[in-house]
């Protein structure tokens, strides 16, 4: 897709025709646990007409049916099949090419860790053949050792996305991204990232809703996430300035510009 260098600055997303709706969550949707003004009013309306849409989320502190709990508390009609996340693109990339009983150390919530126990894998402090990097805002000195450790000890490094910060109540707070390349940076490797921007996560949230690429757009607030994904699967990106700001210095630029939804 070419990139365009002088976006088209929207009024409203009712200028544009589209039958089918991706969206990102954290500074789309809400911050923190509060809604973004409009997105509730914007999401019910696609609702009464019918109108499809998904949630595709780097966070994997959740599971789809959290998700779709805090969704539908804002007031948004919501179902687990209507959110994709990075939890479950990277469970399903990890599964594909390590056995069942696999060690694995894994950065992330307990909601993550069961999930990785769920996906047949064993969690392991050492001698690990897989470290699997989510957001955890536990994450110390001692647990950046122990992924340095096995990775240096051959593990492969994963990360559920690349996201440097996310937006919080109160500002913005550092991203699984940011976890998994301190890791790296020590160990002197490279990262694997499954989440946005790999195309897989909208490939996947199309898949769910029927739809086609040339009739849906994506809604988000990261260039090098949220709109690279949506250019690598050939989706119209918008971006909408309520969450993270523009990077200014990105080398992707989007088609879209929106204030807010």
């Amino acid at each position: 897709m070419t990139q365009p260098h002088n976006p088209t600055r929207l009024q409203s997303l009712d200028e544009l025709e589209f039958s089918a709706v991706l969206s990102d969550l954290d500074g789309i949707v809400y911050r923190g646990d509060d809604a973004i003004a409009g997105a509730v009013a914007r999401f019910r309306s696609w609702h009464d007409q019918g109108l499809p849409y998904c949630f595709i989320t780097n966070n994997a502190e959740k599971s789809a049916d959290d998700f779709a709990s805090k969704i539908i508390g804002l007031g948004i009609p919501c179902t687990p099949h209507q959110v994709v996340s990075a939890a479950e693109v990277t469970l399903a990339y990890v599964s594909a090419r390590y056995a069942p009983g696999t060690p694995v150390y894994v950065v992330g919530t307990p909601s993550f860790k069961n999930r990785v126990e769920e996906a047949g894998f064993v969690l392991t402090g050492t001698a690990a053949q897989v470290v699997l990097v989510a957001l955890d805002r536990q994450f110390d000195y001692s647990m950046m050792k122990a992924a340095l450790r096995n990775v240096l000890g051959g593990a492969e490094l994963i990360g559920t996305n690349p996201d440097l910060i996310r937006p919080v109540d109160d500002g913005f707070e550092p991203g699984a991204g940011a976890i998994a390349h301190s890791i790296a940076t020590a160990a002197g490797v490279s990262p694997k990232f499954i989440g946005k921007p790999s195309p897989d996560i909208i490939h996947l949230a199309m898949e769910r809703l029927g739809v086609q690429a040339q009739s849906a757009i994506m809604l988000g607030d990261q260039l090098d996430t949220d709109i690279l994904a949506a250019q690598r699967a050939g989706v119209r990106g918008v971006f909408v300035e309520t969450g993270v700001p523009i990077n200014p210095r990105s080398a992707v630029k989007t088609e879209y510009l929106l204030q807010q939804l």
